[in-house]
Protein backbone atom coordinates (compact mmCIF):
# COMPACT_ATOMS: atom_id res chain seq x y z
CA UNK A 1 0.00 0.00 0.00
CA UNK A 2 2.73 2.31 0.55
CA UNK A 3 2.85 2.67 -3.19
CA UNK A 4 -0.63 4.33 -2.88
CA UNK A 5 0.95 6.98 -1.57
CA UNK A 6 0.84 9.72 -4.73
CA UNK A 7 -3.01 8.85 -4.68
CA UNK A 8 -5.05 11.59 -4.24
CA UNK A 9 -7.38 10.96 -0.57
CA UNK A 10 -10.92 11.84 -1.01
CA UNK A 11 -12.20 13.00 2.75
CA UNK A 12 -15.22 11.44 3.56
CA UNK A 13 -17.33 13.93 6.80
CA UNK A 14 -19.89 11.94 8.65
CA UNK A 15 -22.29 13.51 11.01
CA UNK A 16 -25.55 12.35 12.47
CA UNK A 17 -28.97 12.46 10.83
CA UNK A 18 -31.52 9.71 12.76
CA UNK A 19 -32.07 7.32 14.97
CA UNK A 20 -34.57 4.36 15.02
CA UNK A 21 -34.41 3.08 18.85
CA UNK A 22 -36.14 -0.29 19.55
CA UNK A 23 -36.96 0.66 22.72
CA UNK A 24 -35.13 -2.03 24.78
CA UNK A 25 -32.47 -1.08 26.50
CA UNK A 26 -29.23 -3.03 27.48
CA UNK A 27 -30.51 -6.02 25.61
CA UNK A 28 -29.63 -7.23 22.21
CA UNK A 29 -32.28 -5.85 20.16
CA UNK A 30 -30.09 -4.63 16.92
CA UNK A 31 -26.90 -6.43 16.28
CA UNK A 32 -27.05 -6.81 12.69
CA UNK A 33 -28.10 -4.15 9.67
CA UNK A 34 -28.50 -4.50 5.71
CA UNK A 35 -29.86 -1.76 3.54
CA UNK A 36 -31.87 -2.87 0.56
CA UNK A 37 -31.63 0.07 -1.65
CA UNK A 38 -34.18 -1.47 -4.29
CA UNK A 39 -36.87 -1.38 -1.60
CA UNK A 40 -35.59 1.26 0.51
CA UNK A 41 -35.32 -0.68 3.62
CA UNK A 42 -33.33 -1.28 6.38
CA UNK A 43 -33.33 -4.93 7.99
CA UNK A 44 -31.87 -5.54 11.26
CA UNK A 45 -31.78 -8.43 13.72
CA UNK A 46 -33.37 -8.35 16.91
CA UNK A 47 -32.06 -11.17 18.92
CA UNK A 48 -34.22 -10.67 22.14
CA UNK A 49 -37.77 -10.78 20.55
CA UNK A 50 -36.02 -13.43 17.61
CA UNK A 51 -37.23 -10.85 14.90
CA UNK A 52 -35.82 -9.73 11.94
CA UNK A 53 -37.39 -5.78 11.86
CA UNK A 54 -37.53 -3.85 8.41
CA UNK A 55 -37.33 0.28 8.22
CA UNK A 56 -38.78 2.05 5.48
CA UNK A 57 -36.02 4.41 5.18
CA UNK A 58 -37.42 6.07 1.68
CA UNK A 59 -36.64 9.61 3.97
CA UNK A 60 -33.51 8.26 5.44
CA UNK A 61 -33.89 11.28 8.14
CA UNK A 62 -37.01 9.39 9.66
CA UNK A 63 -36.71 5.96 9.45
CA UNK A 64 -40.28 4.31 10.11
CA UNK A 65 -41.09 0.76 11.46
CA UNK A 66 -41.97 -1.06 8.17
CA UNK A 67 -43.03 -5.08 9.39
CA UNK A 68 -41.23 -7.58 11.46
CA UNK A 69 -40.62 -11.05 10.78
CA UNK A 70 -41.33 -13.41 13.23
CA UNK A 71 -38.72 -15.97 13.26
CA UNK A 72 -39.78 -18.50 15.52
CA UNK A 73 -42.68 -19.49 12.83
CA UNK A 74 -39.82 -20.94 11.16
CA UNK A 75 -37.72 -22.84 13.82
CA UNK A 76 -34.61 -20.93 14.29
CA UNK A 77 -33.23 -17.34 16.15
CA UNK A 78 -31.96 -14.93 14.01
CA UNK A 79 -28.06 -14.49 14.03
CA UNK A 80 -27.49 -12.16 11.30
CA UNK A 81 -28.54 -11.24 8.10
CA UNK A 82 -27.80 -9.77 4.53
CA UNK A 83 -29.98 -8.09 1.47
CA UNK A 84 -29.65 -10.13 -1.71
CA UNK A 85 -31.01 -10.25 -4.83
CA UNK A 86 -34.76 -10.44 -4.63
CA UNK A 87 -35.25 -10.21 -0.95
CA UNK A 88 -33.05 -11.20 2.15
CA UNK A 89 -31.23 -14.16 3.54
CA UNK A 90 -31.61 -14.71 7.62
CA UNK A 91 -28.81 -17.55 8.86
CA UNK A 92 -31.01 -18.73 11.65
CA UNK A 93 -29.32 -21.44 14.69
CA UNK A 94 -31.61 -24.23 15.53
CA UNK A 95 -33.79 -23.67 18.87
CA UNK A 96 -31.19 -26.38 20.32
CA UNK A 97 -27.79 -24.27 18.75
CA UNK A 98 -25.73 -27.34 18.79
CA UNK A 99 -28.24 -28.91 15.66
CA UNK A 100 -28.18 -28.31 12.34
CA UNK A 101 -28.92 -24.59 11.38
CA UNK A 102 -30.38 -22.96 8.59
CA UNK A 103 -30.79 -20.07 6.19
CA UNK A 104 -33.97 -18.77 5.57
CA UNK A 105 -35.21 -17.02 2.41
CA UNK A 106 -37.35 -13.91 1.98
CA UNK A 107 -39.00 -11.33 -0.25
CA UNK A 108 -38.11 -7.20 0.47
CA UNK A 109 -41.25 -7.81 1.33
CA UNK A 110 -41.24 -10.10 4.24
CA UNK A 111 -42.73 -12.97 2.45
CA UNK A 112 -41.04 -15.97 2.99
CA UNK A 113 -39.47 -18.02 -0.10
CA UNK A 114 -37.54 -20.91 1.07
CA UNK A 115 -35.17 -22.22 3.43
CA UNK A 116 -32.36 -24.49 3.00
CA UNK A 117 -30.42 -26.28 5.93
CA UNK A 118 -26.58 -25.90 6.96
CA UNK A 119 -24.34 -26.79 9.83
CA UNK A 120 -24.78 -25.50 13.25
CA UNK A 121 -25.25 -21.96 14.29
CA UNK A 122 -24.44 -19.92 11.58
CA UNK A 123 -23.61 -17.01 13.13
CA UNK A 124 -22.75 -14.71 10.29
CA UNK A 125 -24.26 -14.89 6.06
CA UNK A 126 -23.11 -12.97 3.41
CA UNK A 127 -23.65 -12.78 -0.51
CA UNK A 128 -21.33 -12.80 -3.09
CA UNK A 129 -20.93 -9.36 -5.12
CA UNK A 130 -22.12 -11.05 -8.03
CA UNK A 131 -25.31 -12.29 -6.07
CA UNK A 132 -24.64 -15.60 -7.31
CA UNK A 133 -23.92 -17.27 -4.04
CA UNK A 134 -24.97 -16.91 0.04
CA UNK A 135 -22.75 -18.31 2.65
CA UNK A 136 -23.09 -18.75 6.14
CA UNK A 137 -20.17 -19.51 9.02
CA UNK A 138 -21.55 -22.26 11.13
CA UNK A 139 -19.48 -21.63 14.08
CA UNK A 140 -20.19 -25.02 15.65
CA UNK A 141 -20.14 -23.40 19.12
CA UNK A 142 -20.85 -26.40 22.05
CA UNK A 143 -23.24 -26.07 24.48
CA UNK A 144 -23.39 -24.50 28.17
CA UNK A 145 -21.77 -28.22 29.81
CA UNK A 146 -19.17 -28.53 26.72
CA UNK A 147 -20.53 -32.00 26.48
CA UNK A 148 -21.86 -31.54 23.28
CA UNK A 149 -19.45 -29.48 20.49
CA UNK A 150 -20.48 -29.50 16.92
CA UNK A 151 -18.29 -29.32 13.96
CA UNK A 152 -17.82 -25.69 12.81
CA UNK A 153 -18.52 -25.61 8.52
CA UNK A 154 -19.02 -23.36 6.01
CA UNK A 155 -22.29 -23.39 3.53
CA UNK A 156 -21.84 -22.12 0.06
CA UNK A 157 -26.00 -21.73 -1.39
CA UNK A 158 -26.27 -21.43 -5.13
CA UNK A 159 -28.86 -18.36 -5.46
CA UNK A 160 -27.94 -18.04 -9.41
CA UNK A 161 -31.58 -19.70 -10.28
CA UNK A 162 -33.87 -17.67 -8.36
CA UNK A 163 -34.44 -18.07 -4.25
CA UNK A 164 -38.16 -19.75 -4.51
CA UNK A 165 -37.17 -22.93 -5.18
CA UNK A 166 -33.89 -23.65 -3.57
CA UNK A 167 -33.02 -26.51 -1.96
CA UNK A 168 -30.40 -29.07 -0.39
CA UNK A 169 -29.08 -29.64 -3.79
CA UNK A 170 -28.51 -25.68 -4.23
CA UNK A 171 -26.09 -26.37 -0.58
CA UNK A 172 -22.22 -27.47 -0.48
CA UNK A 173 -21.26 -27.85 3.33
CA UNK A 174 -17.17 -27.29 3.63
CA UNK A 175 -15.71 -28.84 6.63
CA UNK A 176 -12.36 -29.81 8.57
CA UNK A 177 -12.57 -33.31 9.02
CA UNK A 178 -9.85 -33.80 6.38
CA UNK A 179 -7.54 -31.86 8.84
CA UNK A 180 -5.46 -32.89 11.57
CA UNK A 181 -3.55 -30.15 13.98
CA UNK A 182 0.13 -31.10 12.52
CA UNK A 183 -2.06 -30.02 9.08
CA UNK A 184 -2.31 -26.21 10.66
CA UNK A 185 0.65 -25.02 12.00
CA UNK A 186 0.09 -21.76 13.76
CA UNK A 187 -4.15 -22.47 14.36
CA UNK A 188 -5.15 -22.51 17.59
CA UNK A 189 -6.37 -26.23 17.81
CA UNK A 190 -7.72 -26.55 21.76
CA UNK A 191 -9.76 -27.11 24.35
CA UNK A 192 -11.52 -30.69 25.63
CA UNK A 193 -10.62 -33.63 23.52
CA UNK A 194 -12.28 -33.11 20.09
CA UNK A 195 -11.54 -33.57 16.40
CA UNK A 196 -10.20 -30.38 14.55
CA UNK A 197 -13.28 -30.37 12.72
CA UNK A 198 -14.96 -29.54 16.28
CA UNK A 199 -12.36 -27.24 17.39
CA UNK A 200 -12.66 -24.87 14.35
CA UNK A 201 -14.95 -22.09 14.73
CA UNK A 202 -15.73 -19.99 11.38
CA UNK A 203 -17.23 -16.51 12.93
CA UNK A 204 -17.38 -14.00 9.97
CA UNK A 205 -17.22 -14.08 6.00
CA UNK A 206 -16.07 -11.90 3.40
CA UNK A 207 -15.85 -12.34 -0.48
CA UNK A 208 -13.34 -10.50 -2.86
CA UNK A 209 -14.69 -8.02 -5.66
CA UNK A 210 -14.32 -10.57 -8.26
CA UNK A 211 -16.43 -12.98 -6.27
CA UNK A 212 -14.09 -15.67 -6.87
CA UNK A 213 -12.54 -16.15 -3.34
CA UNK A 214 -14.35 -15.93 -0.19
CA UNK A 215 -12.11 -15.68 3.27
CA UNK A 216 -13.64 -17.01 6.86
CA UNK A 217 -12.30 -15.62 10.60
CA UNK A 218 -12.64 -18.20 12.57
CA UNK A 219 -11.75 -15.94 15.55
CA UNK A 220 -11.13 -18.42 18.46
CA UNK A 221 -8.17 -20.25 16.07
CA UNK A 222 -6.75 -17.15 15.09
CA UNK A 223 -6.79 -17.96 11.72
CA UNK A 224 -8.40 -17.22 8.26
CA UNK A 225 -10.02 -20.25 5.65
CA UNK A 226 -9.83 -19.16 2.16
CA UNK A 227 -12.22 -20.47 -0.29
CA UNK A 228 -12.07 -21.00 -3.99
CA UNK A 229 -15.48 -19.86 -4.93
CA UNK A 230 -14.96 -21.51 -8.72
CA UNK A 231 -14.67 -25.17 -7.12
CA UNK A 232 -16.51 -24.70 -3.98
CA UNK A 233 -13.38 -25.88 -1.55
CA UNK A 234 -11.17 -25.13 1.08
CA UNK A 235 -7.69 -24.01 -0.71
CA UNK A 236 -5.61 -22.57 2.32
CA UNK A 237 -5.84 -21.86 6.02
CA UNK A 238 -3.68 -19.84 7.14
CA UNK A 239 -2.87 -18.99 11.65
CA UNK A 240 -2.23 -15.33 11.54
CA UNK A 241 0.64 -15.16 14.54
CA UNK A 242 1.15 -13.33 17.23
CA UNK A 243 1.65 -9.58 18.05
CA UNK A 244 4.77 -8.72 20.17
CA UNK A 245 3.53 -5.83 23.01
CA UNK A 246 7.07 -5.51 23.74
CA UNK A 247 8.11 -3.80 20.41
CA UNK A 248 8.23 0.11 20.17
CA UNK A 249 4.93 1.05 18.70
CA UNK A 250 3.15 -2.22 20.13
CA UNK A 251 2.53 -0.60 23.57
CA UNK A 252 -0.96 -1.67 25.25
CA UNK A 253 -2.59 -0.40 28.39
CA UNK A 254 -2.51 -3.84 30.44
CA UNK A 255 -5.05 -2.59 33.52
CA UNK A 256 -7.70 -0.79 35.05
CA UNK A 257 -5.93 0.04 38.09
CA UNK A 258 -5.14 2.62 38.80
CA UNK A 259 -7.46 4.27 36.21
CA UNK A 260 -6.49 6.57 33.41
CA UNK A 261 -4.55 5.78 30.29
CA UNK A 262 -1.27 4.19 30.26
CA UNK A 263 0.14 2.68 27.41
CA UNK A 264 3.65 1.01 27.18
CA UNK A 265 5.33 -2.04 26.17
CA UNK A 266 5.02 -5.25 28.13
CA UNK A 267 6.18 -8.82 27.58
CA UNK A 268 3.57 -10.44 25.88
CA UNK A 269 2.34 -11.23 23.00
CA UNK A 270 -1.39 -10.73 21.37
CA UNK A 271 -3.15 -13.13 19.66
CA UNK A 272 -5.24 -11.10 16.62
CA UNK A 273 -8.75 -13.46 16.71
CA UNK A 274 -10.19 -10.98 14.23
CA UNK A 275 -14.14 -10.51 14.09
CA UNK A 276 -15.43 -8.97 11.41
CA UNK A 277 -13.36 -9.02 8.29
CA UNK A 278 -13.96 -7.46 4.95
CA UNK A 279 -12.04 -7.90 1.66
CA UNK A 280 -11.35 -4.68 -0.85
CA UNK A 281 -9.30 -3.95 -3.97
CA UNK A 282 -6.56 -1.94 -4.46
CA UNK A 283 -4.38 -2.01 -7.78
CA UNK A 284 -5.76 -5.11 -9.01
CA UNK A 285 -4.73 -6.94 -5.52
CA UNK A 286 -7.35 -8.26 -3.07
CA UNK A 287 -6.39 -7.61 0.49
CA UNK A 288 -8.42 -8.08 4.20
CA UNK A 289 -9.33 -5.83 6.94
CA UNK A 290 -9.17 -7.43 10.19
CA UNK A 291 -10.65 -6.34 13.16
CA UNK A 292 -8.82 -7.81 16.17
CA UNK A 293 -11.16 -7.87 18.91
CA UNK A 294 -9.94 -11.23 20.52
CA UNK A 295 -12.47 -14.17 22.40
CA UNK A 296 -11.78 -16.56 24.40
CA UNK A 297 -13.56 -20.04 24.91
CA UNK A 298 -15.70 -20.04 28.49
CA UNK A 299 -18.26 -23.66 28.45
CA UNK A 300 -18.78 -25.34 31.52
CA UNK A 301 -15.92 -25.63 33.41
CA UNK A 302 -13.36 -24.69 30.91
CA UNK A 303 -12.28 -21.52 30.88
CA UNK A 304 -9.59 -20.28 28.79
CA UNK A 305 -8.78 -16.89 30.31
CA UNK A 306 -7.14 -16.69 33.29
CA UNK A 307 -5.63 -13.30 35.13
CA UNK A 308 -2.18 -13.65 35.17
CA UNK A 309 -1.63 -12.23 38.64
CA UNK A 310 -3.63 -15.64 39.54
CA UNK A 311 -1.37 -17.74 41.49
CA UNK A 312 -2.47 -20.59 39.05
CA UNK A 313 -0.97 -18.62 35.88
CA UNK A 314 2.59 -19.84 36.77
CA UNK A 315 5.24 -18.22 34.58
CA UNK A 316 8.83 -19.50 33.61
CA UNK A 317 10.88 -18.15 35.97
CA UNK A 318 14.21 -17.92 33.73
CA UNK A 319 12.28 -16.36 30.87
CA UNK A 320 10.14 -13.81 33.61
CA UNK A 321 12.92 -13.52 36.27
CA UNK A 322 10.31 -10.68 37.01
CA UNK A 323 7.27 -12.67 37.94
CA UNK A 324 6.20 -10.86 40.89
CA UNK A 325 6.67 -7.70 39.45
CA UNK A 326 4.37 -8.55 36.45
CA UNK A 327 2.02 -9.96 38.31
CA UNK A 328 0.89 -6.80 40.54
CA UNK A 329 -2.39 -5.00 39.54
CA UNK A 330 -0.61 -1.98 38.85
CA UNK A 331 1.46 -3.90 35.65
CA UNK A 332 0.02 -7.27 34.30
CA UNK A 333 -1.78 -8.38 36.98
CA UNK A 334 -5.56 -7.85 35.85
CA UNK A 335 -4.88 -8.86 32.65
CA UNK A 336 -6.37 -11.52 30.98
CA UNK A 337 -4.05 -14.21 29.34
CA UNK A 338 -4.97 -17.69 27.64
CA UNK A 339 -4.24 -20.70 29.70
CA UNK A 340 -4.47 -22.54 26.28
CA UNK A 341 -1.19 -21.36 24.52
CA UNK A 342 2.06 -20.08 25.60
CA UNK A 343 3.29 -23.20 27.01
CA UNK A 344 5.92 -23.86 24.22
CA UNK A 345 8.09 -26.97 26.62
CA UNK A 346 4.62 -28.30 27.80
CA UNK A 347 6.08 -28.23 31.56
CA UNK A 348 3.20 -26.35 33.11
CA UNK A 349 4.83 -23.28 33.13
CA UNK A 350 4.07 -20.16 30.46
CA UNK A 351 6.86 -19.44 28.26
CA UNK A 352 5.21 -16.46 26.72
CA UNK A 353 1.90 -14.89 27.66
CA UNK A 354 -0.65 -14.71 25.18
CA UNK A 355 -3.50 -12.00 25.43
CA UNK A 356 -6.76 -12.09 23.29
CA UNK A 357 -6.70 -9.70 20.66
CA UNK A 358 -4.03 -7.57 19.31
CA UNK A 359 -5.21 -3.63 20.12
CA UNK A 360 -5.35 -2.89 16.41
CA UNK A 361 -6.87 -3.67 13.22
CA UNK A 362 -4.83 -5.23 10.46
CA UNK A 363 -4.68 -4.86 6.33
CA UNK A 364 -3.58 -8.63 5.16
CA UNK A 365 -2.97 -9.72 1.70
CA UNK A 366 -4.49 -12.80 0.49
CA UNK A 367 -1.98 -15.38 1.54
CA UNK A 368 -2.34 -13.75 4.90
CA UNK A 369 0.61 -11.92 5.40
CA UNK A 370 0.27 -8.81 7.15
CA UNK A 371 0.26 -5.71 5.15
CA UNK A 372 -0.29 -2.84 8.00
CA UNK A 373 -1.18 -3.17 11.21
Amino acid sequence: LMGLAGLAMGQISISHLSTYATGSYNTSAAEVVSFDPVSDRIFFVNAQLNQVVALNASNPATPTLAFTIDMSTYGGVANSITVIPGGIAVAAEAVIKTDAGKVVFFNSNGTFLSEVTVGAQPDHVAVSPNGSKVLSANEGEPNDTYSIDPEGSISIIDISGGLASLSSANVTTLGFGAYTPAMLPGVRIFGPAGTVAQHMEPEFITISDDSQKAFVACQENNAIVRIDLATNSIEQITGLGLKDHSLPGNGLDASDSPAGINIQNWPVKGVYMPDAIDAFTIGGQTYVACANEGDAREWGSYAEPRRIGNAAYVLDPTVFPNASTLKQNANLGRLNASIATGDLDNDSDYDEIHVFGSRSFTIRDANGAVVWD
